[in-house]
């Protein structure tokens, strides 16, 4: 802080002006300011290392989703491989049998329903003449194999002997209807479209009114057990 003063002094017939400046110093509060700005350089510190670690972790989240998803069977298959090259097996047909048996676990593919379908209806219609299923399309065609399931499980219902192959028509008409009003089983595909399809019906449809009919076979199959029981 600055002081001045003026003082007057004759000296004879001159007179001077003398002028001091005097300077007062004040203690700052220095510590506080600097706390002050250390915490808050402190505090930012803190926001900017937060964010950072928020958007690593972002990130690596987004890769993770980005990356291929590895399924059952080729984790199963990366996991024998590697039990085998820690065991150091010294037989390579022996590894190749247990990972080819440990890839049959699991949930049957389309392939495998299919065909476990054929050989249930190979084995329901074993004997009924006219029938030989080897596939979801011609082994259809006609009708037979149809009326022959049924009357598997319904051999009342009607005169199977009295069918042939060459009416067509009637065989579809009296499997569908049968089905229908016996187990309730709804015909997916109509009997025009039979015919229409001729020698080789379509073979997703033929599959799926099958997989129809097998299931509610089963439950009336299902039935009469537990009331024999």
């Amino acid at each position: 802080m600055e002081s001045s003063y003026v003082k007057r002094s004759d000296n004879g017939n001159s007179t001077f002006v003398q002028t001091k400046s005097s300077y007062s110093s004040s203690s700052k509060k220095t510590g506080s300011i600097f706390d002050r700005e250390d915490e808050s350089t402190s505090r930012q510190s803190s926001l900017a290392a937060l964010e950072r670690r928020q958007a690593e972790k972002k990130k690596e989240l987004m890769k993770a989703q980005s990356l291929p998803k590895t399924s059952a069977s080729q984790a199963r298959k990366a996991m024998m491989e590697k039990l085998q090259k820690e065991g150091g097996s010294s037989n390579p047909a022996a590894s190749q049998t247990t990972v080819q048996r440990s890839s049959s676990f699991g949930v049957p593919n389309a392939n495998s329903i299919k065909q476990m379908l054929l050989d249930w209806c190979r084995a329901k219609t074993r004997g009924y003449e006219h029938v030989d299923i080897q596939n979801f399309s011609s082994s259809w065609s006609d009708g037979m194999a149809f009326c022959a399931l049924v009357h598997n499980f319904f051999p009342d219902a009607f005169d199977y002997s009295k069918l042939t192959p060459q009416n067509r028509r009637q065989n579809f008409e009296v499997a569908f209807s049968s089905a229908e009003t016996l187990v309730d089983c709804v015909p997916l595909v109509e009997v025009e479209d039979m015919m229409i399809m001729g020698k080789k019906p379509d073979a997703k449809c033929v599959f799926t009114y099958v997989q129809s009919l097998y299931n509610h076979l089963r439950r009336h199959e299902l039935r009469m057990r537990q009331k024999e029981c």
